[in-house]
């Protein structure tokens, strides 16, 4: 018979001789088997330290220091928070010292040393009192001074260039001719609005009947560069007197006087040098670059303002809007001669009385594409763009780059690096403007013509390396942006950059 249900007696232990039985109560009690004795230690003084008595304490410092008044109190009070922050004093109690356990003399860490030196401490508090004294200087100034407006304001006496150049502005070049440019020598009354366009334009006393027709046309303002001699001063009053008599002048034009040696155009200050300037001269944030043997022969201002949420929207992405140009093939003709909408010029073409006038292409030829022009009733793009392609074009001022100063008389090196960019140049379908015949209209000799033509061609091949590096740098270079250059480029970037870019097609 198996156990496994039965309970087991378990032994009775006996208890340490340790722990004894009382007989006055049932509890158990345990024994001491240890019998320490405690002593009290003797009382004794604490000993002074001799090291204390070598230091000055702050207080006999203070005492030395006599003031009776509330200034005297302040400075000895000053006084003494100094000299206590310079001569920081070292630890009061004795177990302060010892930091381990069996009463070693723990060693000052380095953080400790650098806080408790007396020329960290002055370091600090000169420069806590520089601070202070640099901070009451600025805002007495702030609070003394006259405050001065920086912000543009269209009364102000000199609107130009955003505010940023006035009468006495002298130009940053170190050779004389820019050194005589005269910015708003002659300022309209008119201040046009932001949103409007800007003709820009040069002339020259020669050319100056020319600014003065162009004025008629254009109704808008005008930002023009007048290119005199050193010595010419007739001219210069001539100029000035018609200004002030005719008001379409002083009405919408700004005069920009510059004052170069000769009479023609130089290397000094070349022609795409005075574009620019009456570029950064406008007062608007869109400008037109018109030759001023061209006039504006339609209604240009209407097309613009009845279409001046798209076209603003056209200019501010980069893209430009170009003006066909076309000129008489006789020269015996006059103003009264000049049609003034589309519709009679197409009369005039079909009659051979005049011609589209695409620079460096023959007659009714070129990337303007007449055939397509004259059956447009929308905007379209050139889609045979060559680098010689110079048209009269509205632009944005601040986005476009600006023209290359290289050369004497090359619009199309303007619109060249633009078209490399991958922004559109869209023909306007109804407007138009004219090339006026002028005996005097070639003002570049034929020397200078084959010199800028050797320099165009090397700036073609700049161009096209400088801006395709520039769209591969920027994850362009595999998107539409990068359309252009590579139907422009392609064998120059094959040639020259082979590797930099990528396969050229």
């Amino acid at each position: 018979m198996s156990d496994i249900g039965l309970p087991t007696t378990r032994p009775k232990h006996s208890r340490s001789t340790s722990i004894t039985m009382s007989k006055k109560t049932t509890s158990h009690q345990r024994k001491p088997s240890l019998t320490v004795q405690q002593q009290t230690p003797p009382f004794e003084s604490p000993v002074e330290n001799p090291k204390r008595h070598n230091r000055p304490s702050a207080i006999s410092l203070g005492s030395r220091i006599n003031g009776t008044s509330g200034v005297s109190r302040l400075v000895n009070s000053l006084l003494l928070r100094v000299h206590t922050f310079l001569n920081p004093s070292g630890p009061l109690l004795p177990h302060s010292k010892h930091g381990n356990a069996f009463g070693g003399t723990s060693k000052p860490s380095i953080l400790s040393n650098i806080t408790h030196s007396r020329i960290i401490r002055f370091v600090a508090l000169f420069y806590v009192i520089f601070c202070v004294f640099l901070s009451l200087n600025h805002t007495w100034r702030y609070l003394v001074t006259d405050k001065i407006d920086f912000s543009p304001s269209l009364s102000n006496d000199y609107p130009v260039a955003d505010n940023k150049i006035s009468d006495d502005w002298v130009p940053e070049r170190t050779y004389d001719p820019a050194k005589n440019i005269q910015p708003f020598w002659k300022r309209a009354d008119n201040v046009p609005e932001k949103d409007e366009v800007t003709l820009i334009t040069t002339t020259t006393p020669d050319t100056w009947e020319e600014l003065v027709r162009l004025t008629i046309y254009w109704e808008g303002p005008i930002s023009a560069v007048v290119h005199v001699t050193d010595d010419d001063e007739s001219s210069i009053q001539k100029i000035k007197q018609q200004y002030e008599n005719t008001p379409e002048l002083h009405r919408n034009v700004d005069l920009h006087l510059t004052r170069a040696p000769g009479s023609q155009l130089n290397i000094l200050l070349p022609r795409n040098a005075e574009r620019n300037l009456a570029r950064l001269l406008a007062q608007t944030d869109f400008v037109m670059d018109m030759p001023s043997g061209v006039i504006p022969a339609t209604d240009l201002r209407r097309t613009l303002e009845s279409n001046k949420e798209r076209i603003e929207s056209i200019l501010k992405g980069g893209d430009l809007l170009a003006l066909p140009t076309f000129t008489f093939k006789s020269a015996g003709v006059t103003q009264n001669d000049v049609p003034y909408d589309k519709s009679q010029l197409i009369i005039k073409i079909s009659e051979e009385k005049m011609v589209l006038d695409d620079k460096h292409w023959k007659e009714n030829e070129g990337p303007t594409d007449l055939d397509r022009w004259m059956d447009a009733d929308n905007l379209y793009p050139v889609e045979k763009y060559e680098f010689h392609y110079e048209p009269v074009v509205i632009q944005s001022k601040k986005i476009q780059p600006w023209c290359s100063e290289r050369f004497l008389d090359s619009r199309a090196a303007c619109i060249f690096s633009s078209y490399l960019q991958g922004n559109e140049i869209y023909i306007l379908p109804d407007d138009f403007v004219v090339q006026m015949p002028n005996e005097n209209h070639k003002q570049v000799s034929d020397f200078d013509s084959v010199v800028e033509n050797r320099i165009y061609a090397k700036f073609y091949w700049e161009q096209c390396v400088h801006h395709a590096r520039q769209l591969d740098a920027l994850g362009l270079w595999k998107t539409a942006r990068s359309q252009h250059i590579r139907s422009q480029c392609s064998r120059v970037i094959q040639n020259w950059g082979k590797g930099l870019i990528g396969t050229p097609e």
